[in-house]
């Protein structure tokens, strides 16, 4: 969240913002910047691209190095270590106290005691010791790969086309950035894809501004009025609503889109 405000003092516009802080992980970094202008069109147009510049910079995050890691989690790795020691010094103990299998012989006593318990058991018959054999379980049925149907052609993924729309305002914005500002109103229903496409458009056609804003409305009573720039007494929560994307596009940093432009509301 961003903005400009005037201090009384000077006349000139400031910016504020809270940005990503590295030691917290949130958005929680208050800063601000002098914009060096009295006009509030420069200030707006200083202020985008210096929240274009702060959410980039708030996408890449610092990769911890190994070094780091391994700093981080000493403990654990110690711990780790001791008991795999411990771990194998008890092995080689039991394997040192475990007796030969050649030193181990049946006595007379034991193999009587065993053939006495045959001869109680259901496996000894008629004086003859009879094993059962184990039943034969059967093997796992291995479903026949689903061959695919000739007959029916496989689904054509739909490309997005640009939807049916009406430009409603232009400002071109006087001052050497040759900046314009083009207010359009579609469907409620239209997708991502198809808005972008859109904005790209918009782009071709009004090649003359090297600095372009797009904002889109849908085309309701509330949108039609945001495109035109009529003031009324609509809540944040309708006109948030009603303000499906903003799209903006310079030489320097490139497109960016936004399908969620609820916090610029005020600025546009």
């Amino acid at each position: 969240m961003s903005s400009i405000y005037r201090k009384g003092r000077d006349g000139y516009y400031y910016y504020q913002a809270y940005v990503y802080n590295t030691e917290t992980g949130k958005k929680d970094k208050r800063i601000f910047h002098s914009l060096g202008t009295r006009e509030i069109t420069k200030a707006e147009e200083k202020k985008i691209k210096l929240d274009i510049q702060y959410e980039k910079q708030a996408i890449v995050k610092p990769e911890k190095s190994v070094f780091s890691f391994i700093l981080n989690q000493r403990k654990s790795i110690v711990l780790i270590s001791v008991t795999a020691v411990i771990t194998i010094i008890i092995m080689k103990g039991l394997q040192n106290n475990v007796p030969s299998n050649n030193n181990i012989r049946p006595s007379v006593k034991s193999i009587e005691n065993q053939l006495t318990s045959d001869k109680k058991g259901e496996n000894y018959k008629d004086g003859l010791n009879v094993i059962k054999p184990e039943p034969v379980k059967p093997e796992p049925v291995k479903p026949e790969p689903v061959k695919p149907d000739p007959a029916k052609p496989d689904p054509v993924k739909s490309k997005p086309s640009i939807p049916k729309y009406n430009v409603d305002r232009v400002d071109r914005l006087s001052g050497a950035f040759d900046q314009g500002k083009v207010y359009v109103t579609v469907s409620k229903s239209t997708n991502y894809s198809s808005l972008i496409f859109l904005c790209k458009k918009l782009t071709k056609e009004y090649k003359e501004f090297s600095n372009i804003v797009i904002c889109i409305y849908d085309n309701s009573a509330i949108g039609k009025d945001l495109a035109n720039g009529i003031e009324s007494n609509y809540s944040v929560e309708e006109q948030n609503k009603s303000w499906l994307a903003m799209y903006t596009y310079n030489p320097v940093e490139g497109e960016y889109f936004d399908d969620n432009p609820g916090a610029y509301l005020g600025d546009f």
